[in-house]
């Protein structure tokens, strides 16, 4: 099991690319805190271009959430929010950190080089780059 940071659920909703073939190839392996699509769903103005209407991008995020990255709720891991907050510096990306250090995982998958790859964090946690998830997860040639 993964945990993904909003930044690598953002590229798999807006990209055709290597992460959104690693998300659909392994749907089983994705987690994240259901503050992730909460954070989606408030910057939707950013990151909507297509300017798509709210109902079409909720089914969109709806599926999402049913078939590829599973939502976990805050009441698993509030118990390592404080330690969590101690580790990283960007308050949006406690409750990732707090999932981490709740749940047996196989590291937290981020792009968040500044906030993610340090030292302190590194101690308490395993941070993923595309490079290792692809290496704990192989993508199948067809």
């Amino acid at each position: 099991m993964i945990v993904v940071d909003t930044n690598v659920i953002m590229s798999f909703l807006l990209t055709n690319g290597i992460t959104h073939q690693l998300i659909a190839a392994h749907k089983d392996v994705f987690i994240t805190p259901e503050y992730c699509f909460e954070e989606i769903w408030e910057h939707k103005e950013v990151w909507n271009k297509k300017k798509l209407p709210d109902n079409e991008l909720r089914e969109i995020i709806n599926g999402i959430r049913q078939l590829f990255i599973y939502p976990v709720s805050e009441d698993v891991y509030k118990v390592k929010l404080d330690e969590a907050s101690k580790l990283i510096d960007d308050p949006d990306d406690v409750p990732i950190v707090a999932l981490a250090l709740a749940v047996h995982n196989e590291g937290v998958w981020t792009y968040d080089t500044k906030h993610f790859f340090t030292e302190k964090l590194q101690k308490h946690i395993k941070v993923l780059n595309t490079s290792d998830v692809i290496k704990l997860y192989p993508i199948q040639e067809k």
